[in-house]
């Protein structure tokens, strides 16, 4: 299969060369991670970027600018180099952390550590299914999305209602809907590194896994996070 040209025109990277591609999403992905950690840390823990950032109208901006943001490149991101998307990765990855930031001052270090560690083996043993399975997960991934879009929508609705009990409901099946789109979006990229050879699937590749893991690490910390008010 691999490394053959068909009469389609398709020529598919060899075995080797598609566990390469993904070892480079990976590190697109765990730097971003990183990027997004540190910025989150910085204007978490300094009180006068926290009062910039989250008061007034500059709060609004800061929620919903990633929103925006990943959904308009979502759109046009075939017409950027690779090197483009790898600079909007990590430019993204610094809005992501501006956006929750506040997460070091509701929650105590530990709890932060914890979700962040249990995202962390969850996202790989979710990926590791996703990378090896024989099955199509093409089917299950329509349906995680649908899920995808009422929790956006729920998330929104409760940032104007606040109810604790709604956001741990919403936390809760964003757990189960990451943890198969982690699954089912590594399937995917898997399958377009084995035809791309400019890269940018793989930068592209790398914000989806990024996304997978970030949310699910919320997710995590939503409900298991203890607060520091506590």
């Amino acid at each position: 299969m691999f490394g053959t040209t068909y009469t389609s025109g398709i020529t598919y990277r060899s075995a080797s060369e598609i566990n390469s591609a993904m070892g480079r999403v990976y590190g697109h992905m765990s730097l971003a991670v990183i990027v997004s950690m540190f910025v989150s840390y910085y204007v978490g823990t300094s009180p006068e970027l926290l009062q910039f950032f989250f008061t007034g109208w500059m709060k609004w901006i800061v929620i919903f600018a990633p929103l925006v943001v990943v959904l308009a490149v979502s759109f046009a991101w075939e017409r950027f180099s690779r090197g483009a998307l790898t600079a909007f990765l990590h430019g993204f990855a610094a809005l992501m952390g501006l956006s929750f930031a506040t997460i070091f001052v509701a929650f105590n270090m530990g709890s932060i550590v914890s979700a962040f560690m249990s995202a962390a083996i969850l996202f790989g043993v979710m990926s590791f299914y996703g990378y090896f399975t024989k099955k199509n997960l093409d089917t299950i991934g329509q349906y995680l999305f649908v899920g995808l879009i009422a929790i956006v929508i729920a998330s929104i609705v409760n940032i104007f209602i606040g109810s604790s009990l709604f956001q741990m409901v919403i936390s809760a099946m964003a757990v189960i809907i990451f943890l198969g789109l982690t699954a089912y979006d590594t399937q995917r990229i898997r399958e377009l590194v084995s035809v791309d050879t400019d890269g940018r699937a793989e930068v592209m590749g790398a914000l989806t896994l990024y996304l997978d893991f970030i949310n699910l690490f919320l997710s995590l910390l939503q409900i298991f996070g203890g607060r520091r008010e506590e």
